[in-house]
């Protein structure tokens, strides 16, 4: 389903513009939600049920995003092998103790976290 969120001057609201098969959904969600948060959130569920897959994974800069029945995984790409010699410095009689990996970070939280990390974004940055 593909979509458009636009602010409609005349009514001072967001509205969905959409392909007519779904001109009956997206007429109905402008109608009762009138934030563009609370319409993104519904559009978003109703991507996830039309989905072949059960799992819907994104990508957001260096963010992959993986939303999913059993909850949200969030996976931060960060590259570790510049610094694996100073790390494995630092436990010079077990070289083998630490490796460095550039998988990234992982974390795993419920939808609600997961929405609220989305809204507050830019408390990342600090």
């Amino acid at each position: 389903m593909d979509y458009e969120i636009a602010f409609d001057d005349t009514e001072q609201t967001y509205r969905i513009a959409t392909e007519y098969e779904f001109s009956a959904i997206a007429d109905w969600v402008s109608e009762e939600l009138k934030e563009r948060e609370d319409i993104q959130k519904v559009l978003q569920s109703i991507h996830l049920v039309d989905a072949d897959t059960e799992t819907q994974i994104t990508q957001q800069g260096v963010y992959i995003v993986s939303i999913g029945a059993e909850g949200v995984s969030v996976n931060r790409q960060v590259d570790m092998s510049d610094v694996g010699e100073e790390i494995s410095a630092m436990f010079d009689t077990q070289s083998d103790f630490y490796q460095a990996s550039d998988e990234g970070i992982k974390s795993e939280c419920g939808l609600e976290d997961m929405v609220g990390l989305l809204e507050d974004w830019h408390n990342l940055l600090y």
